[in-house]
């Protein structure tokens, strides 16, 4: 597996940040930040599973990407079975057409929808040269008695960026809803 090294580096950065959050004072890398709200009934759990899954994914990008099977094996079950089943070849080929008659914009748009994902289609966002954005922080808010809603900030390589696999990331994790603050 081949990965440029500014992704390579972005993967290391990465990991460092989900077992260690940023000091406020750290410049981000990319071209920025990117903020989204999560809202679920249970903070912790949505944004421990969350983690797990990145660090999970993560640890993977420096080796050789595991097959679908494997996948399905080293994710947490609770995870993989908020996706999609997979669809017959015959229905990837089209999918795979379609999807190569669209523009960027188009294209944008369609990885932007939060609709159920599978998981192969989820993965193949997160294979480490198809990555976009990368963790860096989760802001919990103080309230002792808001435990439904917490903001993510991702750095990303491209503004915009096709941030779908990220919303579905959270609600394969348990979250209602994902919303972009630019969105807002």
């Amino acid at each position: 597996m081949q990965v440029s090294d500014e992704k390579l580096r972005q993967i290391l950065l990465e990991r460092e940040r989900l077992q260690n959050p940023p000091q406020s004072t750290e410049k981000a890398t990319g071209v920025g930040i990117a903020r989204f709200i999560v809202s679920c009934n249970d903070v912790r759990a949505v944004l421990d599973l969350a983690k797990e899954v990145l660090i999970t994914v993560n640890n993977h990008s420096t080796q050789n990407w595991p097959s679908l099977d494997e996948w399905s094996n080293v994710l947490p079950s609770q995870f993989v079975d908020g996706f999609l089943p997979e669809p017959t070849e015959k229905e990837r080929e089209k999918q795979i057409q379609n999807w190569g008659g669209l523009s960027y914009e188009e294209k944008l748009t369609e990885a932007s929808n939060d609709n159920k994902w599978t998981l192969s289609s989820w993965l193949s966002w997160l294979e480490p040269d198809e990555r976009e954005w990368f963790w860096w922080n989760a802001v919990l808010f103080d309230a002792p008695l808001n435990n439904s809603h917490f903001i993510i900030e991702v750095t990303a390589l491209d503004s915009p960026f096709m941030s779908g696999a990220l919303k579905w990331l959270f609600k394969a994790c348990g979250a209602e809803e994902v919303i972009s603050e630019d969105d807002l």
